[in-house]
């Protein structure tokens, strides 16, 4: 069974792509090598402002192993950004389909 885990922030415009960067230049190469990751998904809502992060972990122990360096990482994306990080919450995944 796959499980996620989702952080929710809150950005402005100029901080959206900084905080992009921060995901794909820092975050994401940690998670590749993440025993257990199998995927990354940012949304992102520029009327709103807010942001999730989806993480896609193998089991609940990959996922539960990285929760302490996952918060350590988001709570310096959002300082360094300066974003506001609202919630993170850990979910099993009961559907995912993907068309190529």
């Amino acid at each position: 069974m796959t499980v996620a885990r989702v952080h929710m922030l809150e950005t402005t415009r100029e901080q959206h792509d900084v905080g992009l960067a921060a995901v794909t230049e820092e975050i994401l190469p940690w998670l590749r090598d993440a025993t257990g990751f199998r995927g990354l998904i940012r949304l992102a809502n520029p009327d709103t402002g807010k942001v999730l992060v989806v993480t896609l972990w193998a089991t609940e122990k990959d996922r539960d192993d990285s929760a302490a360096a996952a918060r350590q990482f988001t709570e310096l994306t959002a300082t360094g950004v300066g974003a506001a990080w609202l919630s993170v919450d850990d979910y099993d995944v009961s559907l995912f389909d993907v068309q190529p």
